[in-house]
């Protein structure tokens, strides 16, 4: 129960005074059925009591309601009944109003009022049993109640009793009919606004004119009904209707309202004027009369209805989308939203990226990088405002005057506490000015934010990175995706051409080749690795690079068997296919479909490739090695590993990185690294091949330090594999 207030005094006084006053406000007719003096077509105040009964803010408000109505009945009563008569009459209405006050009650329970507070508006669905209850069963229940109780305590004959029973459901019905919706509808929506609240184009107006001239002719020339001078809008109520449906989309609900109740009360008042001056008015008139305004009435309402609940559902997906859907944290659309509508948008916006979010999600799983992304937007206010932008990646908007050092360096002492877990996170931030609000402005600034992101994260950087003219190129981030894109297509058609690049045996005639792919275009053109490697090595692209590779080739080797100019083929592997255990499945199955094949291959492999997954990696090198391929460490001496890895797996050859070679002949340090790494190869039972051997001035040197192959420039550039010479002698196997 609500406390009592000096504000539910002042509205229980209204109540009684409105309730007291209304039933002397009548709206005369004459019947078409039956005999007598003229009645009250609508009473009013039975429609405030419905109302009140779904409404009721406060219980005592109905209460106190009826009761003043049955005072005022009583006034009634002892004013107007003829003398002796006042008291019995009295008497034989107390059983009729106790009744009644709990078939008012029980109709607003059918319903469905009254309501929370929190839900008390009228909505779609509630629109027919209105109709239904508070139109039809309400005003029933009250004829069957007066017919009940003067049946039994009054002498009126039968017909006496029909006829009155016939006015007192109709002064109900329109009684509800001009008030109970209205109210419910101004009640509950008194603060919305117009369904259609944008400015009226001239075409309305015209459009609205020309409606209302055209109904002020019909007014005029047709024959009014009665001698009221409004007489003919009851013919014309449907056009009527159509005006309302116009108020009803343009008028905030305060005042289209009051405008509803007001037209019905006019056309109920004009039904009344008919009847007194030789308007047929029988029973079935007055019938079809109030159906068809119930139904025009209960349109209009329904017009509102549902033009709110489309307002709300489109406000409230526009909110939806302004909002991560798994986190609830605001977008970038919220971001864009705030900073339309700012007075003052920020001189700088920034970016923060959070590294191993992959890492924290494939530990703790989906609610966790949830968790954590809502943590940082509430761990950084109120000084920043944090906006989603993906998965580790937040806008960060200041509020006011903000130093980005020191939000860099908060965000460093963050802990996430997740699962009985502490998750220290390594941020990187990029900053970049922001010109105006406008969406452009923003754009720009997110790309350059985001690149001077990307930067501090390539570089290491522990202090925000500023956006710099050339720090991020976007044309040159659209481009790397475009050829990654063309890539994978090209990958997925098989347009790639194999070349061969010689590697040569110093100490006799052997040759191996190394496996170069290139993508062949729609045009003609050739890619180059160097032009889609980086993007494919980002991504399981360099996966299906590799898996394409091998298939050309093995179907290359199967057709030309007996021809094959070179002792051993090397192929690259690269670090995600190493790792991947449906690749090692994949390939060793496709060795076992070509036989001869794995004796005549080679597999290179980078230290970088295995770093960390060397259990992952050694089933695949292991499997290799028992079906007859060679194992080759490519880039060798370039990672603090090399040594080891000779100790840890199967290598059978070692290639030295170019980088110590390029410069042997002039650089001391060089010869005396690559003479070290030759020993510690044969250590191993491994061979070396040199790469970048470009003159003959490095080939002398490497012969002096009994490197066992050669490769470079000098030795033999890379040709298209369907060009070696068809007829080339097979060479010895390699040990």
């Amino acid at each position: 129960m609500q406390r009592w207030t000096r504000r539910h005094t002042r509205d229980a006084m209204l109540i009684a005074v409105a309730c007291f006053v209304l039933p002397l406000l009548s709206i005369p007719y004459w019947p078409g059925f039956g005999s007598g003096a003229t009645a009250s077509l609508a009473h009013l105040q039975w429609g405030l009591l419905l109302a009140l009964a779904m409404l009721s803010p406060h219980k005592l408000y109905f209460r106190i309601g009826y009761l003043s109505l049955f005072l005022a009945w009583c006034v009634q009563l002892l004013l107007r009944a003829p003398e002796g008569t006042a008291i019995s009459l009295l008497l034989r209405s107390l059983p009729l109003y106790a009744a009644m006050y709990g078939w008012t009650v029980l109709c607003a329970h059918w319903m469905g009022w009254p309501r929370p507070p929190e839900h008390a508006r009228v909505r779609q669905r509630d629109i027919v049993p209105f109709g239904a209850v508070a139109l039809v069963l309400y005003p029933l229940g009250w004829a069957l109640g007066h017919a009940l109780v003067n049946g039994l305590f009054s002498a009126a004959s039968e017909a006496d009793l029909l006829h009155q029973t016939l006015q007192v459901g109709f002064a109900r019905f329109f009684g509800v009919l001009c008030l109970t919706l209205p109210i419910v509808l101004f009640v509950t929506g008194r603060n919305e606004p117009a369904p259609m609240p944008s400015r009226m184009p001239w075409w309305e107006w015209v459009l609205l004119g020309g409606y209302s001239m055209l109904l002020t002719a019909l007014l005029w020339a047709l024959p009014a009904r009665g001698e009221h001078p409004l007489g003919g809008l009851l013919d014309q109520r449907f056009m009527l209707a159509a005006l309302m449906v116009w108020a009803a989309l343009r008028l905030p609900w305060r005042w289209s309202t009051p405008l509803m109740a007001a037209v019905t009360l006019l056309l109920v008042y004009l039904v009344g004027v008919g009847t007194r001056s030789g308007l047929r008015s029988d029973a079935l008139h007055l019938l079809q009369i109030g159906f068809e305004m119930s139904v025009l009435q209960q349109l209009l309402a329904l017009t509102q209805v549902i033009a709110r609940d489309n307002r709300r559902a489109i406000a409230r997906m526009a909110g939806e989308s302004r909002r991560d859907g798994l986190s609830g944290v605001p977008n970038v659309n919220a971001l864009r939203h705030d900073l339309a509508g700012a007075a003052k948008p920020p001189t700088e916006i920034a970016c923060l990226g959070i590294e191993h979010m992959d890492n924290l999600m494939a530990g703790y799983g989906l609610p966790a990088q949830e968790a954590l992304t809502a943590a940082i937007h509430h761990y950084l206010q109120p000084e920043v405002q944090a906006y989603t932008l993906g998965m580790g990646c937040f806008a960060l908007v200041p509020v006011g005057e903000v130093s980005w050092k020191a939000v860099l360096a908060r965000v460093e002492q963050f802990e996430f506490n997740y699962a009985e877990a502490q998750v220290r996170i390594e941020p990187h931030l990029g900053v970049c000015p922001l010109r105006d609000a406008s969406a452009q402005s923003l754009d720009l600034a997110l790309d350059a934010s985001y690149g001077a992101m990307q930067a501090a994260r390539q570089r290491g950087e522990t202090a925000p990175v500023f956006a710099t003219p050339g720090l991020s190129d976007p044309a040159a981030l659209r481009a790397m995706l475009e050829t990654h894109s063309l890539a994978l297509s090209l990958l997925r058609r098989r347009q790639l051409e194999l070349h061969v690049q010689p590697i040569q045996r110093l100490s006799g005639g052997a040759r191996m080749g190394e496996i170069l792919c290139r993508l062949r275009t729609d045009d003609g053109r050739l890619l180059m690795p160097r032009d889609y490697m980086d993007e494919l090595d980002a991504s399981r692209g360099v996966v299906e690079l590799d898996r394409a590779v091998i298939e050309v080739l093995l179907q290359w080797m199967r057709d030309n068997a007996q021809h094959l100019p070179y002792q051993r083929l090397t192929v690259n592997l690269t670090g995600r296919s190493l790792v991947s255990e449906n690749f090692r499945n994949w390939l060793l199955y496709q060795l076992d479909l070509f036989p001869g094949c794995a004796q005549r291959l080679c597999f290179e492999i980078t230290e970088r490739a295995i770093t960390g997954g060397l259990a992952q990696v050694r089933p695949l090198l292991d499997g290799l090695s028992q079906r007859g391929c060679l194992v080759a460490l490519d880039d060798f001496g370039t990672g603090m590993q090399s040594f080891e890895r000779l100790q840890q797996l199967p290598i059978d050859l070692v290639k030295i990185d170019g980088t110590f070679v390029r410069n042997v002949a002039g650089n001391p340090r060089d010869r005396d690294l690559v003479r070290a790494m030759v020993t510690i190869a044969r250590a191993y039972h491994a061979e070396t091949v040199a790469e970048y051997v470009e003159d003959a001035g490095i080939l002398a040197v490497l012969e002096e330090l009994q490197v066992d192959w050669i490769q470079g420039y000098h030795i033999g550039r890379p040709a298209p594999l369907s060009d070696l010479a068809a007829a080339a002698p097979a060479p010895a196997n390699l040990a």
